[in-house]
This record gives structure tokens, sequence and C-alpha cells, in this order.
């Protein structure tokens, strides 16, 4: 460790002036020395947009007293939370005061840690011991109120230049004192393009059952951000080769290997990450794609011409839905996943031969999923061996054509209430089948879109059989 970091001068172009400025006043009048940290310093260096999140370090005085300094001069009416245990305190403004920046003040400090928790016990330390506890050497560089950039751990600069993921300290120490920084180091992989330094990669190969002690929740947050880094399949593949995917997800794991014939390449896994790579950057298509064949390690079956996998994305389904309930997943985000995989061959097996009702039955399935289901689509098709987009983009012509036609949806053309007078009949089974009936119907087209009463009684009549009430139903008879 050095005991006196070079400080190096910040481009002007890439300084945080005003921040800096209030800091340089905070650090005379509280008498104690002041640095932004962490990411908000990385992205600063890299010329990269960076996140409204601002950590600043504080030697030898509460964070919680700093934290209140820069809401009386900024904003008084903010709030200020403190984690005493961690020697923490945050203070968030307002998007009308401070275009929602959050400042999180920590006191610097040394950490201890037990083996079964990876909250870790606490006391005050100074900048250099707070720089060698971090997490990787480009994340632990100092931003002083002057402009001046410090590099305690003397790697990070270097690093950071050369696109190097390394922690300050032995990765087998760091990792296991916080197993959450093996996932953050494939993250900053897919967000970075950085390389992993020697023996990191190794390390978390060998502390992957650590992550074990960290909450779903947490790991769910750093899947998340994986998920919409610029190159998801970068990490994907970090967390593949050294096992931790299979701590958090087996059922992901379990496609490496399982090989595909006809048009996919390579493997079930390295398809997922080319998909990945493929799809625009939102959630719910993201999670759509990473999870869109886990079905199919369970339902290969060797064939002559390579396996098949019949039923694999209803199977797929069921493992999503597991699988992201598990980690914390709201109720929205795992059904609306669940029916996209269910879905997701659907578009890929379209031809233009199709009926129109063929089409309308798929507009109807899909909903409001519907554009995510089509960019699902698209990423599986780039990451084939033939990328055609040309069937994909008539079928979204065809469909554009169907919502135009149906503004208001496919639906039945009468409603339970409707029926009921109609038949002068109370509620029962028949109901549900005749609106069944009645959809049907407009999915095939045997209904205009907006049909009449008179249309649709009609059209009932003519099936009257399949939907009348039977014995016992309503106390009565037809009517």
């Amino acid at each position: 460790m050095s005991s006196s970091p070079e400080p190096l001068a910040l481009p002007p172009e890439v300084s945080a002036p005003a921040l800096r400025s209030l800091l340089g006043e905070m650090e005379a009048e509280l008498g104690t020395r002041v640095s932004i940290v962490g990411g908000y310093v990385r992205d600063l260096l890299l010329g990269r947009s960076t996140s409204p999140d601002v950590d600043v370090v504080v030697e030898g005085r509460p964070a919680e007293l700093a934290a209140d300094w820069l809401r009386r001069r900024w904003d008084p009416g903010a709030k200020v939370v403190p984690f005493e245990r961690f020697g923490t305190a945050q203070v968030a403004f307002p998007a009308a005061v401070r275009g929602r920046l959050a400042v999180e003040f920590v006191r610097a400090r040394s950490e201890a840690y037990s083996p079964e928790s990876r909250k870790p016990e606490v006391s005050p330390g100074s900048l250099e011991e707070d720089a060698w506890r971090r997490d990787f050497t480009v994340n632990a560089l100092l931003l002083r109120p002057s402009g001046e950039v410090l590099d305690p751990t003397r790697r990070g600069l270097g690093d950071l230049l050369g696109g190097v993921l390394r922690t300050p300290l032995d990765p087998a120490q760091t990792f296991s004192e916080d197993p959450l920084r093996m996932l953050r180091a494939a993250r900053f992989s897919a967000q970075l393009g950085f390389a992993l330094a020697p023996g990191v990669e190794e390390a978390m190969g060998g502390m992957a059952p650590r992550l074990g002690i960290v909450s779903r929740e947490r790991v769910r947050d750093e899947l998340v951000k994986l998920l919409l880094a610029p190159r998801p399949s970068l990490g994907f593949r970090e967390l593949e080769r050294t096992g931790l995917l299979a701590q958090f997800a087996p059922e992901l794991q379990a496609m490496s290997g399982v090989a595909q014939a006809g048009y996919h390449v390579g493997d079930v896994f390295e398809h997922t990450c080319l998909a990945l790579d493929a799809a625009p950057a939102r959630l719910r298509v993201r999670l759509a794609v990473l999870f869109h064949d886990v079905g199919k390690p369970p339902t290969a079956v060797p064939g002559p011409e390579g396996p098949t996998f019949h039923g694999h994305p209803q199977a797929g389904a069921e493992l999503a839905q597991a699988a992201l309930r598990r980690l914390r997943f709201s109720g929205a985000e795992v059904d609306g996943v669940a029916r996209l995989v269910q879905l997701h061959m659907r578009p890929i097996q379209y031809r233009p031969e199709w009926a129109d009702s063929a089409v309308r039955r798929l507009w109807h399935a899909a909903g409001a999923l519907l554009p995510d289901l089509m960019d699902l689509a698209r990423a599986d098709t780039v990451a084939s061996s033939f990328p055609s987009l040309a069937q994909l983009d008539e079928l979204g012509g065809r469909l554009a054509a169907v919502a135009r036609e149906h503004p208001r949806g496919i639906r039945p053309a009468l409603d339970g209430e409707q029926l009921k007078r109609a038949y002068a009949l109370p509620a029962g089974p028949w109901v549900g089948r005749a609106q069944r009936l009645l959809l049907e119907a407009a999915v095939e087209g045997e209904l205009p879109a907006e049909p009449r009463r008179e249309q649709a009684l009609a059209l009932l009549e003519r099936f009257r059989e399949q939907w009348a009430p039977r014995p016992g139903e309503v106390g009565g008879g037809a009517g």
C-alpha cells in the first residue's frame, strides 16, 4: 500500500465544479477532508454519463454531519437518512432542486467481516484505508474539491486506461468479505467492456458458494443492472464460467453445453447470450430473452438430425416463473416474462401463407405484450445463423392492420348482461360458453370488428347446441 498517493489533475471538461466547490466549503467549515469516490469519479474520467447518485467519503467526522451540512446549503427541506451501523448518511434532493441528485456520505473507515454475513463491522479509518476496502481499483479513485484525483492503490488510473477490473486486495479476500462484488465484476464487464485482471475469475469460481449469504433482493438488483448493460453477454459468460450463475439460477446454467441443430449458433446458452446483446435494453424484453430457451434442457430429445425440444416454450414459462419468483421480481414482471416465453415461438413460426385469423389469434394472445414479443422474436432471429427479419417485418405489418381493425381489442360482441337480457335467463355457465363462442367467431372473422347485436345473436342461434343451458344449470329451460 502507498502511504502518500500522488494527486493528478482532473481534466476540466469532465469535472463537477458546482459540487466540488461546495465540498471545498464543507472542508473549511467542518475542518475535515472530503472526496468524491466510486463510480461517479470513474465515469467522469471515462467521459461516460454519470449516475445521479454520488458517493462522498469524509475523513474524521460523522457522515450525518456532512450530509446535514449539504442539506442546509442546497435544500433545507430535503431529508437526511442515516445508516449508523455502516457510518453512512444519504441526502436526496427533489428533481426541482438538484435534478434528482442523491449524495451519500460515508465516514472513511476500515472494515471487518464475519464469515456468515456480508455486513461488516466498521471503525474509523483514513482515506487510504477506505480506498483499499473497495471492490475494484477503478472505483477507489478519489476526486478532491480542488479537481485533483488521488489514486491510493496506485493501480486505479492505470487500470482505468487499460480497461481492467482488479481488486485492491487479494481477490479471494475481497470476494469472501462481500460476495456481491463478484456479481458486480460481471456487471462492470458488461457495462464498461473491461477485462478481469489475472486471478479475478479464478477467485470468483472459488468463492461462488459464498453468494449464498447475499439476499435474493440484492442478487436481483445486480441481475437487473447486468441485463440493462450495453453488452450483457460479457457478464453472463463470466457468471457461467465461474459457476456463479448456478448459485442463483441453475435453470440458466443448465443451458450451457446443450447442443442445438439447424440454424442456431452455438449451444443454448451461447445463443441466449447473442440474443441478449441483440435485444433492446428494456428489462422485460431482456428478461424474456434470458429465459426464452430455458425450457430446452429438460425437453431435449436426441434425433437423427439433432436434438428436438418439443414443448420447450411451456416448460420454459414454468421455469422462468419459478426462477423470477425466487429472485423476488414483482408479480407483474413474473407473469409478463412467463407469457412472453410461452409465446416466443409464435412469431418465429410465421409464414406468409398464414390466414388472417391466425394473425388475429396471435395479436389477441399477445395483447399489450405484443411490442415486447416482437422485439424478443427479432433478437432470437438475429442470434441465429441466418438472421433474416423480412418475415417478421411482414408479420408486423399484418399485426398493425389488425390493430387498426380492432382499436378496442378483440372481445365478445355481447357482455354477460346483454346475453341474460336477450335470452331472459339468469347467470350460469352458459354465459361463459356463449362469450367464448363469440370471441372465437371474432378471431376467425365470422363476425365483423364491430358487429350489430342482431349479427351476434344470429351467430349464437346457429351454434345454440354449443352454449345453451344444460339441465340443472339455471333451474329451468333454455327459454
